[in-house]
């Protein structure tokens, strides 16, 4: 099965890059922790580690000291880039800077630039949330039931509107199909609320990966910016409907209301306060209706 690629973005050997973006992404990444993992799993996610330093991003993890998970931190580190390991208090040792079962780049001699962040509590729940906290986006390595866990835990909740974070699988050798078929059954039963590819994406190499998140970043921020004059001008219309003693539209909403009628709601992309003949006509039908009340009461009077 074909993922969804970036074909040309996957040999940055070949292919020209575009320069990093001016602010880093601090970028979490899930994936094995087993000695057993493949090498073609482990190559690559050496390659992520690396790929991310290069870019000056900071790789966040579950600091393993096996699979994928030790391989990206060695790319990271051998590449002088900044890494995040979250571990379980389970793993400190005498309180000491030793940590058991995780990657030797957090060892003694380790680089001052790496990060332990120590997870508390009687289960993982703390530790997942620490590794996704302020994270840009979510990388997932081949792994096992631990990494399908938190995939699958994060695309709940981007499925559900929680949480915007993107999160893209590298889907070496295809070890992503059959999620991706998963996804695509689900979509076809009418299961999900989002298309396939807006809750999970799916790249072949870890370097296409990262610069699709890039890139996706981008556009987002670009799309905020690009709303935001409307949102600032929605703001303005709503502050001066708000203003009681000087909007024609809240005296319009008081005489419906006094005549017994919900008040009409205006569109706010309209800046109906701005138009005179839009207020004349507004003090016109408040006048008419005002007459219509009083024509009403003396007539119930005889």
């Amino acid at each position: 099965m074909t993922s969804q690629t970036n074909t040309e973005a996957t040999s940055p050997e070949t292919n020209p890059l575009p320069p990093p973006p001016s602010k880093p992404l601090r970028i979490c990444c899930y994936g094995s922790s087993s000695s057993r993992t493949p090498k073609k799993y482990t190559d690559a996610a050496y390659r992520l580690g690396r790929f991310l330093a290069l870019r000056n991003h900071t790789c966040v993890n579950g600091a393993g000291s096996a699979g994928c998970m030790a391989a990206m931190n060695r790319g990271a580190n051998d590449a002088d880039g900044k890494i995040v390991g979250v571990i379980h208090e389970m793993f400190v040792v005498d309180g000491s800077d030793w940590f058991t079962g995780s990657s030797e780049v957090f060892g003694k001699g380790g680089k001052k630039k790496h990060e332990i962040l120590v997870a508390r509590g009687k289960d993982l729940q703390e530790r997942k949330r620490l590794l996704v906290e302020g994270a840009d986006a979510l990388v997932v390595m081949p792994g096992g039931p631990g990494t399908w866990d938190e995939l699958w835990e994060m695309a709940c909740a981007r499925h559900l509107g929680l949480t915007s974070i993107p999160i893209v699988c590298v889907n070496v050798d295809g070890y992503y199909d059959t999620f991706m078929t998963i996804l695509k059954r689900a979509d076809e039963d009418q299961l999900l609320y989002k298309k396939p590819h807006d809750i999970v994406h799916f790249e072949e190499t870890p370097e296409a990966a990262v610069l699709w998140i890039e890139n996706h970043i981008a556009e987002f921020k670009k799309e905020a910016e690009q709303s935001h004059p409307i949102r600032k001008r929605t703001a303005a219309i709503r502050k001066m409907d708000s203003n009681v003693s000087g909007s024609t539209l809240s005296v319009w909403g008081r005489m419906s209301s006094f005549l017994g009628d919900e008040p009409t709601v205006m569109s706010q992309e309209k800046d109906f306060g701005g138009s005179k003949a839009f207020q004349y006509a507004m003090v016109f039908v408040a006048g008419m209706s005002l007459g219509l009340l009083v024509a009403k009461n003396r007539a119930a009077s005889k």
